[in-house]
């Protein structure tokens, strides 16, 4: 059985509850033509004050996220000291100590051993490591017997080298949102019973790359420059990650791990606010934060984490719920396409993954974006070479669903899917790229931040349906502002691709 016709089976099995795409068509401004402005046609300016899809789903997902609110990760002591701390009122972190120490040391009835304890804890916290490991300066022991503790605490201050609040605070900020993210995420997929939604996803992963594959094979760059073999490798490695269960036991045990930690230090010293602030910092001393790459989401997020590719409950949600494979695969479908090609698309003057990309795709592919910006810009937008990636990822992601919308309706591009007002006729085509609007409708203008590797919705779209099948889907005219915005189509890979031969 071919790669297809499992999609197909797939699809025809699911059962419609929230249909998200079908309910987008009341956004549609009728009286304005999609070959003038296709965006702007499906979603008009000021037709909603936020995203549609976090709008649509917003109700839903604040019924899953208080289901939670007594779990374990939402009740955690060292997170609400953390949310409490008055960061701005204390000094540096290394003076916060030594003044700590200092108020420690002039306390009656703190010993010298005691003294000591806490020096150790300092010392562990601060340098990694105990007394029997320490050398030289990081040795902190001694200062337990001074008897001047306005002295040892100047000492101790000095051996501890200068670090700002922002630098420990950010850090933690990060890996308390990410962790309880993917536990509120996995919860969601789980509670709402997704797996056909995971199952569907994981499927459109797997069939766009096998075709991504085929297309490699086919491309006269990588031909030409020798690729075929490292740019297949790199494919290959990319699928869809479900392993929910090792995610959610990760996430919760090094939560569960830095609250033991906690709680722990804390029973060794005093019950004070600075205290309480120290044990935090003495908690989380052993924690690598940069091991936490594994993402989850409840809202409109979906990562390539190179070979991983993650997908939030409201993609698995439509994944289950649209009923229509055309409006999943412009929905979801581009979605996936476009997060497994971040794998393959590189600025051809930096590659990072791939050991060659075509600069005559690179260019194609910002001249477009460019060429969309000068049409349709409303406040602000321009093709940047921070955006090559993502610009990239959308276009070859948009082919990649495109294709596989082609392998599943053949004949049946044009057969009606909906009627409007108006007796206006949607079809399967015209549904497929009506779903690639909708999944990015904003009402707001269009602004590019130019930190932001991602271009403004409304060139996003207009953009990649400079796709063929754009035109023929709405029979757009020669002269029509979509069809003059187009530049040559930008094929990446596949035998169309570039000849760019290696120098």
């Amino acid at each position: 059985m071919k790669p297809t016709s499992v999609l197909i089976l797939v699809f025809l099995s699911q059962t419609t509850a929230f249909d998200v795409i079908r309910e987008a068509f009341k956004l549609i401004d009728e009286n304005v033509n999609p070959c003038d402005n296709f965006y702007r046609h499906a979603c008009p300016l000021r037709s909603i004050k936020g995203r549609y899809i976090e709008d649509a789903y917003e109700r839903k997902l604040f019924k899953l996220k208080a289901k939670t609110a007594e779990a374990v990760w939402n009740n955690l002591a060292i997170q609400e000291t953390f949310e409490r701390a008055h960061y701005k009122e204390f000094p540096s972190l290394h003076v916060f100590i030594a003044k700590l120490f200092q108020k420690q040391c002039e306390t009656e009835n703190v010993t010298t051993e005691e003294k000591g304890k806490f020096l150790e804890l300092i010392q562990e916290t601060w340098f990694n490591h105990k007394n029997s490991e320490c050398v030289y300066s990081e040795c902190l022991g001694a200062l337990a017997s001074d008897r001047n503790c306005t002295r040892a605490s100047e000492l101790l201050e000095s051996k501890l080298y200068y670090r700002p609040w922002e630098e420990f605070t950010s850090t933690l900020r990060v890996f308390f949102i990410q962790t309880e993210n993917n536990l509120e995420g996995i919860n969601a997929i789980l509670d709402d019973d997704l797996r056909e939604g995971v199952s569907n996803v994981k499927n459109i992963v797997e069939t766009m790359k096998k075709k991504l594959l085929t297309w490699i094979q086919q491309t006269p760059w990588v031909i030409n420059n020798e690729a075929i073999e490292s740019i297949m490798a790199e494919a290959e490695q990319v699928h869809h990650y479900d392993n929910f269960a090792k995610t959610f036991r990760y996430n919760l045990n090094l939560l569960l791990k830095l609250e033991q930690s906690y709680l722990k230090c804390l029973r060794d010293l005093d019950d004070t606010e600075e205290l309480k602030v120290f044990c935090m910092l003495a908690a989380t001393n052993n924690i690598d934060f940069k091991t936490i790459s594994m993402d989850f989401f409840t809202f409109y997020n979906a990562m390539n984490g190179h070979p991983n590719l993650y997908f939030s409950h409201l993609f698995y949600d439509m994944a289950k719920n649209v009923e229509s494979p055309a409006a999943l695969l412009g929905s979801v479908g581009f979605i996936a396409g476009h997060e497994l090609s971040h794998s393959l698309i590189e600025n051809a003057n930096y590659p990072d993954l791939i050991p060659y990309f075509s600069n005559d795709s690179m260019q194609c592919i910002q001249n477009q974006y460019q060429t969309t910006c000068d049409s349709f810009k409303e406040t602000s937008c321009g093709a940047n070479d921070n955006q090559i990636d993502e610009n990239g990822s959308d276009i070859l992601g948009i082919q990649l669903a495109y294709s596989l919308f082609e392998d599943i309706y053949s004949e049946k591009k044009k057969d009606e899917y909906i009627r409007l007002r108006y007796n206006n006729t949607i079809t399967n085509e015209q549904l497929f790229f009506y779903s690639l609007a909708f999944i990015s409708c904003k009402g707001e203008p269009g602004t590019q931040n130019e930190m932001d590797p991602h271009s403004p919705w409304n060139i996003r779209i207009n953009a990649v349906v400079q796709h063929p099948g754009f035109r023929d889907a709405f029979n757009c005219d020669a002269d029509s502002p979509m069809v003059q915005s187009f530049n040559n189509q930008c094929v990446i890979f596949g035998e169309n691709a570039p000849q760019t031969r290696k120098k």
